[in-house]
């Protein structure tokens, strides 16, 4: 774009410019006119995998002699502004309910696809025309489009989207409903509405649905009421996705704590991945929420995060440690505690990390608590922690069985928690502590010729706590 001197200047997106390039979607202001750019050439990735969740791209569908569906040449009946304007329904006292109700149904729930999945039920609800509809994230700076989740109303059939279309659905923030063929035809292609769902002025979403009567299209009144659904969902919907940027930030985090304690003591090379494992199977035991699990799976395995302000020359020594180098290395909670205290939400999982050598008769350190004074995650990682010192191997503490190990445990109960350790207890025997962590067992296992050390036979496949983080969100 050249601006020729002209007499108002030319603007895009909201800035004066001589000269320029454009990309798809800039707004190009000239005098009093406003033109949106759209390219072409499509922006969109689209998720390759997409055939395997019975979603087919028109473009890509041959029909006879090397015809292809083009749904963007097809009719476009209408176009919608890219924000809600309530038309009909905002003097319809029933229909605004059954949003306001809808709507209720999406705020009490906290994962990202169970509200995808709730949402498209709910365009059932609200569209009697509608035969299938699918959601798609949108992600603005990857100009990646994703299948979130799909439903059918009435008979399961692929859904055919275009990926015209939906470049420029997206590209212009607006609406499109397209007719795929006469309303008379028996024989069309089913009638599609296409709309982005939109927060702060940016695409966050886009909802397809179909109907598969050509005689019979959306009327203006279900797409009024479709929009005014997804308008008021959009804010739940970026709340989720923000979550689970966080979410996989934080598994990033881990990542990068447990690598970093990892190349300070070989020994822990594998141990936080148990004594997580081990806490999970205590918190399955105990029926724990999955909030809970999750925030208990962060600190058991950031446990140990503390070890990398104590020195060499006692972390790894051999030979048991003397009164002064044991106080010194008392002080890794306390060290670990300060180190993941500017994370946001520390608070939350930071208890594993301080309080894990706190001791239930009050005997532990670093503040000798007794009892529930303790927090609940340090009575849990506790118990795996002492657990895992005793089957793996540590140079003090020699080799010991599992079975072994349990009973020692029995015999020093007045250290733990007591219903924490019969949920611990309750694991093993209902074979949730896998035989793989005894590290005596593993020596004896077939295939072993001789027992080769525990880095050897302990450790977890490379990045498993970032699987276990995966698998507990």
């Amino acid at each position: 774009v050249e601006d020729l001197q002209s007499r108002n200047g030319t603007h895009i997106n909201g800035d004066k410019v001589l000269n320029s390039l454009i990309k798809n979607g800039d707004k190009i202001l000239i005098g009093h006119t406003e033109l949106m750019f759209v390219s072409q050439a499509s922006d969109i990735q689209m998720d390759k995998q997409l055939h395997k969740y019975d979603v087919l791209v028109a473009e890509n569908i041959a029909l006879g002699e090397g015809h292809k569906i083009d749904l963007s040449d097809n009719v476009i009946a209408k176009r919608f502004p890219p924000h809600y304007r309530a038309g009909k329904i905002g003097s319809d006292f029933g229909a605004v309910q059954k949003i306001v109700d809808l709507h209720s149904n999406i705020l009490v729930i906290n994962d990202f696809k169970e509200v995808s999945k709730l949402l498209l039920k709910s365009i059932g609800n609200i569209s009697p025309t509608a035969s299938r509809a699918c959601l798609f994230k949108w992600d603005q700076d990857s100009k990646k489009l994703g299948l979130i989740a799909k439903y059918h109303f009435k008979e399961e059939k692929p859904f055919i989207i275009s990926h015209r279309l939906i470049e420029e659905v997206i590209s212009r923030k607006q609406g499109v409903l397209v007719h795929s063929g006469s309303l008379n035809s028996s024989h069309a292609e089913p009638h599609r509405l296409v709309l982005p769902i939109i927060q702060n002025d940016t695409p966050i979403c886009v909802l397809h649905i179909e109907a598969d009567d050509p005689r019979v299209t959306f009327n203006m009144f279900e797409i009024e009421m479709i929009q005014a659904f997804i308008h008021r969902c959009a804010p739940s919907l970026e709340a989720l996705l923000l979550r689970r940027e966080i979410d996989s930030w934080m598994v990033g985090v881990t990542d990068t704590l447990i690598s970093a304690i990892d190349a300070k003591d070989t020994y822990t090379r594998g141990h936080s991945d148990r004594v997580a494992k081990y806490c999970m199977a205590i918190a399955d035991e105990m029926r724990l929420n999955r909030e809970t699990k999750r925030l208990l799976l962060v600190s058991s395995l950031c446990h140990d995060i503390g070890k990398v302000g104590i020195p060499d020359n006692i972390l790894k020594k051999a030979a048991s440690l003397t009164p002064e180098e044991y106080e010194e290395i008392k002080l890794h909670p306390t060290i670990g505690a300060d180190i993941i205290k500017n994370i946001p939400n520390a608070h939350r999982f930071m208890s594993g990390i301080k309080y894990h050598h706190e001791k239930w008769d009050g005997t532990g350190y670093p503040e000798g608590l007794v009892g529930e004074d303790i927090p609940f995650f340090g009575r849990v990682v506790a118990i795996g922690d002492t657990f895992d010192a005793m089957v793996s191997g540590r140079s003090y503490t020699g080799f010991m069985g599992q079975q072994e190990a349990i009973e020692r445990l029995e015999t020093e109960i007045e250290l733990f928690d007591p219903e924490i350790f019969k949920a611990f207890v309750r694991a093993y025997e209902n074979g949730t502590l896998t035989i793989r962590t005894d590290t005596q067992s593993n020596a004896a296992a077939p295939g072993h010729e001789a027992f080769q050390g525990v880095e050897e036979s302990d450790d977890p496949p490379a990045n498993s706590h970032h699987e276990i983080l995966k698998k507990a969100k």
